[in-house]
């Protein structure tokens, strides 16, 4: 019966949001509590819907793997439902599963991401199993070694999606010594050798209460939950915060291609360098600059280009991930091993073309009106709320950065976006990782250093 009144009330939260993001839209504001010991509490009341979502993030995700355990912080979020002190798997999900409620696990390179939705209801039934999770997790031996081989099964099985395996590479080649560089989930041989006593050290370090964050979103009373969560946390200490010192990122000295060999006959080609940071100045330049670029589907220039104009391929895109520290700016194509050449040499010629000529007036108001078109939507659902303000938490952003980005938008002018792909396009300076028959696949891009493995 819960279940489906909580599937029943989702159709009406989305006519109800769409039509709230047409009549004049502003953010939500969260109100901002800060416990004694150090937790603290993000809370958007919503009551049109007997809807509750409850998301903590924890400052810590793979970047803070030691470098002979990569993947431990992924590990142990998923190992969390997995068993407490007090209960055990089977009760957890069981006490999960009989609400209808949701729960969810998300590890990311800068933080770990955990939430459930409920009905309201059954919050404060619910609320002391999600927090139990948070705070005693048992790690248990036989559920360590059961969580190892899923993972281990999962990672095996990127080798056979050829564009996992380029970004793979790409981030590996791209990064060096550096924390980002490998995948959030960790090698192989790495996670085979975690142990019980690896993952709850990692925990007793990062998963303090000074180093979370809880966002709760939608049918609540703001002034309950701070002594609710004091009451759940009480036995919770704050703790010193292992310090986030990123090392040094390398230089790309010359242009690079890595072709992975595989018997098929596509390329899955990954081209790019280093992205900008979230708080760089330009960075709603850049975002418009991109979407113009290539990240505007089928507006873009690099779709208009290399899918409908030569027909090399049926999805091509740009995008860049702000993190912590630099992410990625990564230029992706899939087309035949013959024309991998033509569909490269015509994501540098569209970079260049970007950074030499003003885009058009018409290219820079659309993209405008996109932007300012999406944001409601990125603020539907209790949970995209909870994400949103997470987000801006990690970030270190306020609750008026988004009024403050849509501003920043609307004034971004043509230089402007001349001015961000000049600094941050690197059409002579990138590296690419290619998945390919490389008996097939022919690369003649002069001044390009080609390896084969």
């Amino acid at each position: 019966m819960k279940k489906s009144l909580f599937l029943a009330v989702l159709p009406a939260l989305m006519l109800a949001t769409f039509a709230f993001a047409q009549s004049g839209w502003q953010p939500p504001r969260p109100q901002r509590v800060t416990l004694g010991n150090g937790l603290v509490l993000l809370v958007v009341p919503k009551a049109s819907l007997p809807v509750v979502t409850v998301s903590a993030m924890v400052k810590g995700g793979s970047a803070s793997d030691p470098l002979d355990l990569s993947g431990l912080a992924n590990f142990t979020a998923e190992m969390l439902s997995r068993g407490t002190l007090s209960r055990t798997a089977q009760q957890i999900a069981q006490s999960f599963d009989r609400s209808g409620a949701r729960f969810s696990v998300n590890c990311d390179y800068d933080a770990s991401y955990f939430s459930l939705t409920c009905l309201t209801q059954d919050l404060e039934k619910l609320l002391p199993v999600f927090m139990d999770l948070l705070q005693n997790p048992r790690m248990d031996t036989s559920e360590v070694e059961r969580l190892k081989d899923q993972l281990a099964t999962s990672i095996q099985s990127q080798q056979d999606r050829p564009m996992a395996v380029s970004q793979k590479e790409f981030q590996k080649w791209l990064y060096g010594q550096h924390q980002y560089n490998h995948p959030v989930e960790g090698e192989e041989a790495a996670v085979g050798a975690i142990r019980s006593g690896d993952l709850i050290l990692y925990h007793k370090k990062y998963f303090v209460p000074n180093n979370a964050v809880i966002a709760v979103v939608g049918d609540v009373k703001p002034g309950n939950l701070p002594g609710l969560f004091r009451k759940l946390t009480k036995t919770w200490t704050k703790s010193e915060i292992p310090a986030t010192a990123f090392g040094q990122i390398p230089k790309i000295e010359k242009t690079g291609l890595l072709m992975i060999n595989r018997p098929i006959s596509q390329a899955y080609v990954m081209l790019g360098f280093l992205g900008p940071k979230r708080l760089d100045p330009d960075y709603q330049a850049a975002r418009l600059m991109n979407y113009i670029l290539g990240g505007g589907g089928f507006v873009s220039r690099l779709v208009a280009k290399i899918r409908v104009q030569q027909g090399l391929a049926y999805d091509v895109d740009s995008y860049f991930f702000p993190r912590l520290d630099h992410g990625p700016y990564t230029f992706t194509v899939q087309t035949k091993c013959q024309t991998a050449d033509t569909a490269i040499k015509t994501m540098i010629a569209e970079m260049e073309n970007i950074q030499k000529e003003p885009v058009s007036d018409q290219e820079l108001s659309e993209a405008k009106a996109y932007f300012r078109g999406s944001y409601p939507f990125r603020y539907e659902t209790n949970g995209q709320i909870a994400s949103q303000i997470l987000g801006a938490e990690l970030y270190g952003l306020s609750p008026d950065q988004v009024i403050k980005d849509l501003e920043l938008i609307q004034k971004v002018t043509k230089d402007d976006i001349q001015l961000a792909a000049r600094r941050l396009l690197k059409p002579r300076n990138y590296i690419v990782t290619m998945t390919t028959d490389t008996a097939i696949t022919k690369i003649n891009i002069p001044g390009l250093a080609i390896e084969k493995k």
